[in-house]
Protein backbone atom coordinates (compact mmCIF):
# COMPACT_ATOMS: atom_id res chain seq x y z
CA UNK A 1 0.00 0.00 0.00
CA UNK A 2 1.41 3.46 -1.33
CA UNK A 3 0.90 6.04 1.51
CA UNK A 4 1.73 9.61 -0.16
CA UNK A 5 3.02 12.36 1.89
CA UNK A 6 3.64 10.87 4.66
CA UNK A 7 7.02 9.75 3.92
CA UNK A 8 9.87 10.04 1.34
CA UNK A 9 11.50 6.83 0.29
CA UNK A 10 15.66 7.58 0.14
CA UNK A 11 18.70 5.35 -0.43
CA UNK A 12 21.83 4.41 1.84
CA UNK A 13 24.28 2.92 -0.22
CA UNK A 14 22.06 1.97 -2.43
CA UNK A 15 19.36 0.11 0.12
CA UNK A 16 16.34 1.76 0.88
CA UNK A 17 15.38 3.77 3.88
CA UNK A 18 12.36 5.68 4.56
CA UNK A 19 12.32 9.39 5.44
CA UNK A 20 9.35 9.86 8.00
CA UNK A 21 8.84 11.61 11.20
CA UNK A 22 7.84 10.14 14.12
CA UNK A 23 3.85 11.47 14.62
CA UNK A 24 3.94 10.42 10.49
CA UNK A 25 4.73 6.88 10.74
CA UNK A 26 2.05 6.09 13.10
CA UNK A 27 -0.16 7.92 10.46
CA UNK A 28 0.70 5.51 8.57
CA UNK A 29 0.54 2.60 10.54
CA UNK A 30 -3.01 3.70 11.07
CA UNK A 31 -4.09 3.74 7.10
CA UNK A 32 -2.52 0.38 6.39
CA UNK A 33 -4.62 -1.04 9.68
CA UNK A 34 -7.43 0.50 6.95
CA UNK A 35 -6.20 -0.81 4.49
CA UNK A 36 -6.22 -4.60 2.46
CA UNK A 37 -2.97 -5.64 1.89
CA UNK A 38 0.00 -7.18 3.14
CA UNK A 39 2.41 -4.52 4.75
CA UNK A 40 5.75 -5.22 6.37
CA UNK A 41 7.45 -2.85 8.55
CA UNK A 42 11.30 -3.66 9.25
CA UNK A 43 12.96 -2.10 11.58
CA UNK A 44 16.55 -1.69 9.73
CA UNK A 45 19.75 -2.10 11.70
CA UNK A 46 23.40 -1.34 9.77
CA UNK A 47 24.03 -5.13 9.47
CA UNK A 48 20.15 -5.31 7.99
CA UNK A 49 21.36 -2.42 5.45
CA UNK A 50 24.74 -4.13 4.69
CA UNK A 51 23.07 -7.57 4.08
CA UNK A 52 20.54 -5.68 2.02
CA UNK A 53 23.69 -5.08 -0.63
CA UNK A 54 24.49 -8.46 -1.42
CA UNK A 55 21.73 -11.06 -0.29
CA UNK A 56 18.81 -10.50 -3.18
CA UNK A 57 16.06 -12.11 -1.02
CA UNK A 58 16.76 -9.13 1.74
CA UNK A 59 16.91 -6.48 -0.88
CA UNK A 60 13.62 -7.82 -2.29
CA UNK A 61 12.04 -7.72 1.17
CA UNK A 62 13.02 -4.00 1.63
CA UNK A 63 11.75 -2.86 -1.41
CA UNK A 64 8.52 -4.68 -0.87
CA UNK A 65 7.89 -3.10 2.34
CA UNK A 66 5.59 -0.69 3.59
CA UNK A 67 7.58 0.69 5.63
CA UNK A 68 11.07 1.06 6.49
CA UNK A 69 12.64 2.79 9.52
CA UNK A 70 16.33 3.05 10.74
CA UNK A 71 17.20 2.09 13.85
CA UNK A 72 20.61 2.58 14.09
CA UNK A 73 22.33 6.03 14.49
CA UNK A 74 24.95 5.25 12.05
CA UNK A 75 22.33 4.79 9.11
CA UNK A 76 20.84 8.45 10.43
CA UNK A 77 24.47 9.79 10.30
CA UNK A 78 25.04 7.59 6.74
CA UNK A 79 21.84 9.51 4.97
CA UNK A 80 23.49 13.18 6.31
CA UNK A 81 26.78 12.60 5.16
CA UNK A 82 25.88 11.12 1.77
CA UNK A 83 23.25 14.53 1.36
CA UNK A 84 20.49 11.89 0.72
CA UNK A 85 18.43 12.71 3.39
CA UNK A 86 17.32 13.94 7.15
CA UNK A 87 16.29 10.71 8.65
CA UNK A 88 15.20 10.07 12.08
CA UNK A 89 16.07 6.95 14.02
CA UNK A 90 13.21 5.24 15.81
CA UNK A 91 13.90 2.88 19.05
CA UNK A 92 12.40 -0.29 18.10
CA UNK A 93 10.51 -0.95 21.72
CA UNK A 94 9.66 2.37 21.63
CA UNK A 95 8.09 2.31 18.35
CA UNK A 96 6.60 -1.23 19.08
CA UNK A 97 4.51 0.14 22.38
CA UNK A 98 3.64 3.58 20.31
CA UNK A 99 1.66 0.64 17.22
CA UNK A 100 0.44 -1.51 20.29
CA UNK A 101 -1.25 1.98 22.24
CA UNK A 102 -2.78 2.40 18.53
CA UNK A 103 -4.32 -1.23 17.79
CA UNK A 104 -5.47 -1.01 21.24
CA UNK A 105 -7.38 2.04 20.46
CA UNK A 106 -9.11 1.24 17.04
CA UNK A 107 -9.93 -1.92 18.32
CA UNK A 108 -7.84 -4.57 16.20
CA UNK A 109 -6.22 -7.46 17.06
CA UNK A 110 -2.70 -8.99 17.45
CA UNK A 111 -1.05 -12.31 17.19
CA UNK A 112 2.67 -13.00 18.63
CA UNK A 113 5.26 -15.62 17.53
CA UNK A 114 8.67 -15.85 18.89
CA UNK A 115 10.69 -16.81 21.70
CA UNK A 116 10.72 -19.38 24.17
CA UNK A 117 7.85 -20.41 25.18
CA UNK A 118 7.48 -19.65 29.04
CA UNK A 119 8.98 -16.24 27.64
CA UNK A 120 6.42 -15.85 25.17
CA UNK A 121 3.73 -16.55 28.03
CA UNK A 122 5.01 -13.95 30.00
CA UNK A 123 5.42 -11.41 27.56
CA UNK A 124 1.44 -12.14 26.79
CA UNK A 125 0.26 -11.66 30.52
CA UNK A 126 2.43 -8.58 30.66
CA UNK A 127 1.06 -7.15 27.48
CA UNK A 128 -2.54 -8.22 28.65
CA UNK A 129 -2.07 -6.34 31.77
CA UNK A 130 -0.84 -2.95 29.93
CA UNK A 131 -2.75 -3.37 27.12
CA UNK A 132 -6.18 -4.46 28.43
CA UNK A 133 -8.59 -3.18 25.57
CA UNK A 134 -6.08 -4.72 23.37
CA UNK A 135 -7.23 -8.41 21.69
CA UNK A 136 -4.79 -10.72 21.14
CA UNK A 137 -6.10 -14.14 19.16
CA UNK A 138 -2.96 -16.65 20.01
CA UNK A 139 0.49 -16.98 20.46
CA UNK A 140 3.51 -19.50 19.37
CA UNK A 141 6.94 -19.79 20.55
CA UNK A 142 9.70 -20.07 17.93
CA UNK A 143 11.90 -22.55 17.34
CA UNK A 144 9.96 -23.76 15.29
CA UNK A 145 10.36 -27.72 13.66
CA UNK A 146 9.14 -28.01 10.37
CA UNK A 147 5.47 -29.34 10.98
CA UNK A 148 4.95 -26.99 14.04
CA UNK A 149 5.88 -23.63 11.12
CA UNK A 150 3.17 -25.27 8.73
CA UNK A 151 0.73 -25.82 11.29
CA UNK A 152 1.10 -22.46 13.06
CA UNK A 153 0.99 -20.67 9.60
CA UNK A 154 -2.26 -22.39 9.09
CA UNK A 155 -3.57 -20.86 12.58
CA UNK A 156 -2.15 -17.23 11.95
CA UNK A 157 -4.05 -17.27 8.91
CA UNK A 158 -7.33 -18.34 10.56
CA UNK A 159 -7.02 -16.12 12.97
CA UNK A 160 -6.11 -12.76 10.60
CA UNK A 161 -4.86 -10.38 13.07
CA UNK A 162 -3.85 -7.00 12.31
CA UNK A 163 -0.46 -6.85 13.30
CA UNK A 164 1.95 -9.98 13.76
CA UNK A 165 4.70 -9.18 15.88
CA UNK A 166 7.33 -11.72 15.41
CA UNK A 167 10.82 -12.63 17.68
CA UNK A 168 13.70 -14.47 18.41
CA UNK A 169 13.59 -17.80 17.07
CA UNK A 170 12.30 -17.77 13.82
CA UNK A 171 14.19 -19.38 10.79
CA UNK A 172 15.60 -16.72 8.85
CA UNK A 173 14.43 -14.14 11.31
CA UNK A 174 13.37 -10.98 9.58
CA UNK A 175 13.20 -12.82 6.08
CA UNK A 176 10.66 -15.00 7.62
CA UNK A 177 8.27 -12.75 6.67
CA UNK A 178 8.50 -12.20 3.54
CA UNK A 179 9.31 -16.07 3.07
CA UNK A 180 5.67 -16.61 4.44
CA UNK A 181 3.72 -13.27 3.56
CA UNK A 182 1.50 -14.52 0.75
CA UNK A 183 0.23 -17.17 3.34
CA UNK A 184 -1.38 -14.77 5.40
CA UNK A 185 -4.17 -12.97 5.24
CA UNK A 186 -4.25 -9.08 4.66
CA UNK A 187 -2.29 -7.17 7.79
CA UNK A 188 0.69 -5.19 9.67
CA UNK A 189 4.05 -7.52 10.21
CA UNK A 190 6.80 -6.73 12.38
CA UNK A 191 10.32 -8.47 13.06
CA UNK A 192 11.65 -6.78 15.94
CA UNK A 193 13.79 -9.99 17.56
CA UNK A 194 14.37 -10.10 21.51
CA UNK A 195 10.93 -7.85 21.81
CA UNK A 196 9.22 -10.69 23.90
CA UNK A 197 11.91 -11.26 26.12
CA UNK A 198 11.81 -7.28 26.87
CA UNK A 199 7.87 -7.56 26.92
CA UNK A 200 8.43 -10.47 29.47
CA UNK A 201 11.02 -8.63 31.81
CA UNK A 202 13.26 -10.69 30.33
CA UNK A 203 15.81 -8.45 29.40
CA UNK A 204 15.92 -4.67 29.50
CA UNK A 205 16.34 -2.08 26.97
CA UNK A 206 19.76 -0.47 26.19
CA UNK A 207 20.69 2.34 28.63
CA UNK A 208 19.53 5.54 26.96
CA UNK A 209 23.19 7.45 27.02
CA UNK A 210 24.52 3.98 25.40
CA UNK A 211 21.49 4.22 23.13
CA UNK A 212 22.21 8.30 21.94
CA UNK A 213 25.48 7.59 21.41
CA UNK A 214 24.78 4.79 18.83
CA UNK A 215 26.27 1.99 21.38
CA UNK A 216 23.77 0.25 22.56
CA UNK A 217 24.87 -3.42 21.78
CA UNK A 218 28.03 -2.60 24.91
CA UNK A 219 25.00 -3.20 27.50
CA UNK A 220 25.21 -6.95 26.51
CA UNK A 221 28.58 -7.23 26.43
CA UNK A 222 29.07 -8.95 29.38
CA UNK A 223 26.72 -11.88 28.29
CA UNK A 224 27.80 -12.04 24.49
CA UNK A 225 31.43 -11.05 24.67
CA UNK A 226 31.53 -11.56 20.84
CA UNK A 227 29.42 -8.72 19.74
CA UNK A 228 32.76 -6.60 20.15
CA UNK A 229 32.67 -8.14 16.77
CA UNK A 230 30.55 -5.91 15.17
CA UNK A 231 32.92 -3.67 15.18
CA UNK A 232 34.28 -4.83 11.43
CA UNK A 233 31.15 -4.49 9.90
CA UNK A 234 30.84 -0.48 11.22
CA UNK A 235 34.48 -0.20 9.87
CA UNK A 236 33.26 -1.92 6.66
CA UNK A 237 29.98 0.29 6.77
CA UNK A 238 31.95 3.85 7.27
CA UNK A 239 34.68 2.54 4.26
CA UNK A 240 31.75 2.65 1.55
CA UNK A 241 30.14 5.77 2.93
CA UNK A 242 33.48 7.19 2.52
CA UNK A 243 33.67 5.66 -1.15
CA UNK A 244 30.21 6.63 -1.80
CA UNK A 245 31.02 10.52 -1.44
CA UNK A 246 33.95 10.32 -2.64
CA UNK A 247 32.78 9.41 -5.92
CA UNK A 248 29.00 10.73 -5.76
CA UNK A 249 27.98 7.27 -6.46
Amino acid sequence: MQITGLKRRIKVLGVPVDEISAENSLKLVDELLKGSERNQIVLLRIRDLLRARHDLEFHRMLKEAALILPVSKGIVAGASFLRAGKLIRFRPFEFLIRVLTLIEERNKTVYLIGGRKDTIEQAERNLKASFPGMRIVGRFSGFLNRDQEKNVILVIKKSSPSLLICGSGLPGKTKWIVRHKRDFNPGIYIWADNCFEIFAGKERQPPRGLYNIGLESLHEIKKKPWIILRIFPYIYFLLLLIIYRVFKL
